[in-house]
Formats: C-alpha cells, structure tokens, sequence
C-alpha cells in the first residue's frame, strides 16, 4: 500500500507539472492554470466529439513505478483537429470517484467516495454512454499517458434538449473560455488570431466565422454544440493546424 501511494503520490506530481509547466506536457479549481478557447485548441493535439463506450480501471508501470491509471474507449463522431481512429482508447492516471456508501471510514468527494492511492483531485472522468467534447494533450510519460488541457476544463459534456439543440457545457460551466487572459503555456497573447481577452468584443471579427460563433462570448453557461465546433475548427485553422479526420481504416487507438 506505501509503495502504490508513493506511486499515485509521483503521479499527482507529475500531473501538476504537466499542467503548470508542459509542454513535458486560482484553491482546487485556482491551482490549475486557466485557459481560453484559443490556447486550448492550441495546446490540444486532439479535439474530439465522441461517445464513451467502456471504462476499466488497472495499474500501469509508468515511471518506474506501479500507477493507477483508467482506460477509456470512445467512439469518435467527429475529429476536429489529429488524425483519429474511429475506436480511440487512452489512459489517464488515477481512478475515478466511486459511489459513496455511508461508511464512517470512507473519504468522500462531491459526495462520492475516493481513495487517497489512486485518486487524483481534478483529473476528469467519463461514464459509459456519455458524450464529450474532449481536448487531449500530446501523450506523454513515454506516451503511456494522456488528459485534458487543464484537466477539467478540456472535457466537455455534451447533452441533448427536447428541441433536440446539443449544448457542451465543461465542470466549471465553461468559465473563462473566451476571457481568461493566455498563461503562456503553448502560446502567447501577441499570437491570438481569433481570440483577445483584453477586448470589449474578445472574438476577432473574421468573415469565415458565423454570426452565432462569433455571439458564443455573449452567452453563459452551456454553449451551443454547432457553433463551438465551428469555433474551434476556425481557430484550428487560422492557426495553421490540419482539419482534424477520423481514419476509418485503423480501428485500434493511439494510446493503448
């Protein structure tokens, strides 16, 4: 047990340099850097919408050391930026929360029961049968391991009302997406092309982007799926990146 939660403890560092410091790569939510919509897609080398099929939680020796890690299988509907397979499975250091049960000894999270070895604070989770929006940064830890940028802020979950509208909407309700100023983690501010958080209109007035992408900076909480995608595909593309592409050809995932 001292040796796995030395492990998780390794892996937790390693997490947080990857987020205060990749590319390797404010208070629970605080200690992670903060992103806007641009650096994110920056950042990201796969932006994807997708279903989760299956979730297995195991141990990987990573570093070293025995790492508990979740694997997740999604479907991939559409790529918007890397080449994908239609089947992509990737891990992610930590277990996710499991349902608490009332015990007196269980430590508890949100309500949920967590364990100190393998669980990581902030680190995202999925369910079977979810659909999500997701920003995966490059694999890294000898390409065992991948996560959202900025962990939870890179993973949206993406719903469905009766009018049959599909909204994304990530854990802290998509705070700061397009006026979080850029933390200099991939880019700078001197490089936006589509977003300026310094500006009473933070999205730049380009004619290739729709009226109701450009309106997404009005608008609180859940975002509309479509016009996000756009976004993103825009800002993809104005900063030099290939449209993303699912191979239909490869069925395995890149981090298997």
């Amino acid at each position: 047990m001292t040796e796995r939660r030395n492990a998780t403890l390794c892996a937790t560092a390693l997490v947080a340099f990857a987020i205060l410091g990749w590319p390797p790569g404010n208070n629970a939510h605080h200690a992670v850097l903060r992103f806007n919509l641009e650096e994110m897609t920056a950042t990201a080398d796969r932006v994807f919408v997708g279903r989760c099929l299956a979730v297995e939680q195991g141990e990987e020796t990573i570093a070293q050391g025995q790492m508990p890690v979740t694997r997740y299988t999604f479907e991939v509907e559409r790529a918007i930026k890397g080449k994908l397979p239609r089947q992509l499975t990737f891990r992610q250091l930590g277990h996710p929360a499991q349902r608490a049960l009332g015990k007196g000894d269980q430590v508890t999270m949100h309500g949920e029961a967590v364990t100190r070895s393998t669980f990581i604070h902030g680190m995202s989770e999925y369910h079977a049968g979810d659909r999500m929006l997701l920003f995966l940064i490059p694999n890294y830890l000898g390409g065992k391991v991948t996560y959202p940028v900025g962990l939870y802020q890179g993973a949206f979950l993406v719903s469905k009302m009766p009018s049959g509208e599909q909204l994304a909407r990530n854990s802290i309700n998509n705070l700061g997406l397009f006026t979080a100023p850029y933390n200099g983690t991939s880019m700078s501010a001197t490089e936006a092309r589509i977003i300026h958080p310094d500006r009473d209109n933070p999205i730049a007035d380009n004619q290739a982007i729709s009226l109701a992408s450009r309106s997404l900076a009005d608008k609180r909480g859940a975002l509309p799926l479509d016009a996000l995608l756009e976004m993103i595909d825009q800002i993809n593309i104005v900063r030099g990146g290939e449209r993303g592409a699912i191979d239909v050809s490869n069925r395995g995932g890149i981090n298997q």
